[in-house]
């Protein structure tokens, strides 16, 4: 798209290569020169491209510029409006070959993996996990404890000492007892509470969608019912033909906005499947 008429979006206005380039040299504020050094081109080549001075840029150069913009070659070359790459290399994903299998094979759910990877604290779930790996988290509750011991300790014996603080005393050291926490529960508990509340946002998403869904169907199935009504009267089901019916379906669905020339394929399948509903069967 033209900076004028930029969006922060994913989409971006038809365009050959030169008008992506330039697009994205402005988009992300760098120079035509930066680029050319990012990309291994000379400056006045690269500018020579751009001003149309000649055709070809070159396929190597063309890959070189969607790495540095990150983008894909697709969107470079105009066949897409989205800049966005939908292939990746396993290595650039930081993905274990097992792990790319499972998703590839369908053995885990995309379509849920990818609601727990875009929500929002998931990046700190994984901060958690991380550092319950790698154990850096309990010892810190450890030394924390340390000190939460020997103060309680001091506390016990400065007791000993005075003993009409005795009573002051016995409560501040069961004080500070409660406030030692095992380092383990502590990792897991902030993990589990974490993890459940994303569960429940996705839960929630959910639920959300298939009230949407609910109420696209309720839609559709009210104007099915407008279809079939003749004269302000609902026609007789016991006497509706499977031609009242076609016509009916067909000219909802045409409604919904599916294209002129599906319409009449689709209702003549679905013509004959009525057709073969009513057909008995002569099955011994």
């Amino acid at each position: 798209m033209r900076e004028s008429d930029f969006i922060m979006s994913q989409t971006y206005l038809p365009g050959d290569t030169r008008q992506r380039i330039q697009d994205l040299i402005k988009n992300r504020k760098i120079t035509q020169a930066e680029l050319a050094e990012k990309v291994g081109l000379s400056n006045s080549a690269l500018s020579r491209y751009l001003q149309g001075g000649t055709k070809n840029l070159g396929d190597g150069y063309i890959i070189r510029i969607a790495k540095y913009f990150e983008v894909s070659t697709d969107f470079l070359l105009g066949e897409t409006d989205i800049p966005d790459r939908k292939n990746y290399d396993i290595e650039e994903l930081g993905l274990s070959a097992e792990s790319a299998k499972l998703l590839y094979t369908g053995k885990v759910d995309a379509s849920v993996l990818n609601q727990l990877i875009e929500h929002p604290r998931f990046p700190q779930l994984l901060l958690l996990l991380a550092r319950y790996r790698d154990e850096t988290m309990i010892a810190g509750i450890n030394a924390m404890n340390q000190v939460m011991n020997f103060s309680r300790s001091f506390i016990i014996g400065q007791a000993k000492l005075h003993p009409e603080d005795a009573e002051a005393a016995g409560e501040a050291a069961k004080a500070l007892q409660l406030l030692s926490t095992p380092s383990v529960a502590a990792d897991t508990n902030a993990i589990q509470t974490l993890f459940m509340q994303i569960a429940r946002d996705i839960k929630k998403n959910a639920e959300s969608i298939a009230e949407e869904k609910q109420k696209a169907t309720a839609e559709v199935l009210n104007r099915l019912r407008e279809n079939l009504t003749k004269d302000g009267e609902a026609v007789d089901l016991s006497k509706l033909t499977a031609e009242d019916l076609t016509a009916a379906v067909i000219k909802t669905i045409s409604e919904a906005g599916v294209p002129e020339e599906m319409l009449s394929s689709l209702g003549i399948s679905f013509l004959d499947l009525l057709n073969a509903l009513k057909e008995p069967d002569h099955d011994e």
